[in-house]
């Protein structure tokens, strides 16, 4: 029996030559705000491009087969990806579904996964995703509006430029200081890392 296959998307402008994987939005998405559904940019997207809307719609019900999802995603993660987006459009909608990340990150030891969340907003996930988080190939962003509360201390944050509380680095690709993510890669490396390079560059 041949299995269907997730869709696996091209990054865009922002994101550079990477592969994402995407859900639909606010169906997948428990912890938005009601300013994240009125500004919602992936949702417009896929209004405009039913194509897209409909590949993400078959990914969404590819997970809802913990075994089959993980075994299909599996295959379609070459061993030697660099990096791959998760959620261009959508979040992370259960705790089975986090947990099936953690099974497919598992597997590709060699692939940098990275993520903007706000279902850390929903306590019933939060568990899962800092077992999502805590894998040393995956980077998972707290990402909030000013609607929300402040996230987790220990988590980083993707604050909006008009939150009061934005701090750190604004993003290269906005200011013109990297043509994508691909290039900059700032998101993609373990801010362990990165804190102690920062340490290094202040002593």
């Amino acid at each position: 029996m041949t299995l269907v296959q997730p869709v696996i998307g091209r990054g865009n402008v922002k994101v550079g030559p990477i592969p994402t994987f995407s859900l639909p939005s606010r169906f997948t998405c428990p912890g938005a705000t009601p300013w994240c559904l009125e500004h919602c940019y992936a949702w417009r997207f896929e209004r405009i491009w039913p194509n897209c809307r409909a590949a993400y719609a078959l990914n969404l019900v590819l997970s809802w087969n913990t075994r089959r999802f993980v075994k299909v995603m599996h295959r379609r993660i070459p061993k030697d990806l660099p990096a791959m987006r998760i959620h261009v459009s959508g979040d992370f909608y259960s705790a089975p579904y986090v947990t099936m990340w953690i099974y497919i990150a598992r597997s590709s030891p060699r692939t940098q996964f990275w993520a903007y969340t706000r279902s850390w907003n929903v306590p019933a996930l939060l568990p899962a995703l800092e077992r999502l988080r805590a894998l040393p190939n995956f980077e998972l962003f707290a990402s909030s509006d000013p609607g929300m509360p402040d996230p987790p201390s220990h988590w980083r944050v993707a604050y909006l430029e008009t939150d009061p509380r934005a701090n750190g680095l604004p993003c290269p690709h906005q200011y013109g200081g990297a043509s994508s993510c691909h290039e900059c890669r700032y998101c993609l490396r373990p801010y362990a890392r990165q804190r102690s390079r920062m340490q290094r560059n202040l002593s």
